[in-house]
């Protein structure tokens, strides 16, 4: 239903979308967008750069409480330059602007529709936009319709179907059922440890994209045994990534090389920690750390558990003696967010899709001391000046080649210092009816239904 000025496609590589070119400063600080003419909203009204500036002064306006506040906040003044020309100055220079802009959340609303609104739920609960479908009906808890916007821009582009009926179907066995009896064209996501159930069905078949989430186990680092690198690389080798894809995974999955994924704009591959029991003990035995205890977090679902599980076998082989603890969202959430003197947390499994694509986006969350809970999801704590010095380097400057040559280094402290147990990249699964294509879920989990289509 909706279109940012930019977007991503269905491998959350950046294209363009409501502007047709734009320009960013050399020093980050403001960006300037060329936008398409002839575009209409799905009430009719048209778009234009008076439409854009009127979106990004309600979602930077903090008495709206927009809960996507945060991600634009650093955009000091949206200015319209001529009907088709809006121009973007931030509050310091932010060389990740442009790929925060492509966030789904940038997507551009009807001003008319959103004014009608006597508030914000009500707009919310019948949006306009400017995508290939409009929206038609929402039954809370039951199903979302949305039909073929006949007036779309990009006819060459537009809907493929008249319409499409999107329906919340929690449990996963259900959705199978549904694909396997034609109810559903498209399920999204297919459980790993039911892949089975779909493979060899002449009428289905497993739509899969590589992803932009790794998965890891944060060490506290400012806790005991922890501190120490040779710990923390020690429990890296320690632990068999492969068998873990094969058997919990079902194979869908490679050894993460680096703390992003291959898809991540900014991505480098610097190096993974193969299976090396012995080289575990030695490094073990180098720092004088022997027969621990500690505690696992994880969440409480299945794969989750599984994937503690495992790890807590393997790490018994190096002597450590390790409690899994797996809650519920609401309790881990409550848990990982507690003050540095407050949390109690010693391992942590976890993973992160930076839903903009970008590295800044991956690493500056998890990684830099700005970062440590209850601001953000550094759960291991650390701290490393050298890194946090690359992050910035990265923001500083709109150039490509400057940015990724700071995001490079970045990584390359990362791998050497390892405050996480590196673990995987995965894959993600849908399932799709052999009568259709053109949909798949995008790297960051979200459904790509834009271009799908009946064979």
């Amino acid at each position: 239903m909706f279109e940012g000025l930019v977007g991503f496609n269905e491998k959350m590589e950046m294209q363009p979308m409501l502007a047709e070119r734009w320009e960013a400063s050399p020093d980050a600080t403001t960006f300037t967008f060329y936008l398409r003419k002839g575009v209409k909203f799905h009430d009719g009204t048209p778009f234009n750069a008076e439409a854009v500036k009127y979106n990004f002064d309600r979602v930077t306006n903090p008495d709206n409480k927009l809960k996507r506040y945060s991600l634009y906040r650093i955009i000091a003044k949206t200015e319209v330059v001529d009907e088709y020309t809006v121009k973007f100055t931030t509050s310091e220079p932010f060389g990740a602007m442009l790929a925060t802009f492509a966030h789904p959340a940038g997507g551009i609303v009807s001003p008319a529709a959103a004014k009608q609104g006597a508030d914000a739920p009500a707009f919310g609960k019948k949006p306009v936009g400017t995508g290939p479908y409009k929206f038609v009906e929402w039954v809370p808890g039951d199903h979302l319709t949305v039909e073929k916007f006949a007036d779309y821009w990009n006819p060459a582009q537009g809907a493929k179907v008249d319409r499409f009926i999107i329906k919340p179907v929690p449990e996963a066995g259900t959705r199978i059922n549904m694909l396997l009896a034609g109810d559903a064209h498209f399920i999204n996501t297919v459980p790993y440890a039911q892949v089975k159930q779909l493979q060899g069905n002449p009428n289905v078949a497993i739509a899969a994209n590589e992803a932009i989430y790794t998965f890891w186990v944060a060490m506290n680092t400012q806790k005991e045994p922890f501190k120490d690198k040779r710990v923390r690389q020690a429990l890296n080798y320690a632990i068999d990534k492969q068998a873990i894809i094969d058997s919990v995974l079902a194979g869908y999955g490679k050894l993460a090389d680096s703390p992003l994924a291959p898809r991540v704009w900014g991505y480098k591959s610097v190096k993974t920690y193969p299976y090396d029991l012995q080289k575990a003990k030695e490094l073990l035995a180098q720092a004088g750390v022997s027969n621990v205890k500690t505690t696992l977090w994880s969440s409480d679902s299945t794969e989750a558990k599984q994937v503690a599980v495992a790890l807590q076998g393997q790490l018994k082989e190096v002597g450590f003696d390790v409690e899994v603890m797996a809650m519920e969202a609401a309790t881990l959430s409550a848990e990982r967010f507690k003050k540095p003197e407050e949390n109690k947390s010693m391992m942590n499994y976890a993973g992160w899709s930076p839903s903009t694509g970008d590295a800044d986006w991956g690493l500056r969350p998890l990684l830099s001391k700005e970062s440590w809970p209850p601001t953000s999801f550094n759960l291991a704590f650390w701290d490393n000046p050298e890194f946090d010095a690359q992050i910035k380097a990265g923001l500083q400057t709109a150039d490509p080649e400057k940015r990724k040559a700071a995001y490079a280094k970045a990584q390359e402290i990362v791998m050497e210092e390892a405050p996480w147990i590196f673990l995987w990249v995965n894959t993600l699964l849908g399932g799709i009816s052999t009568k259709c294509d053109g949909m798949v879920i995008q790297p960051d989990g979200i459904a790509y239904l834009r271009t799908g289509y009946f064979k």
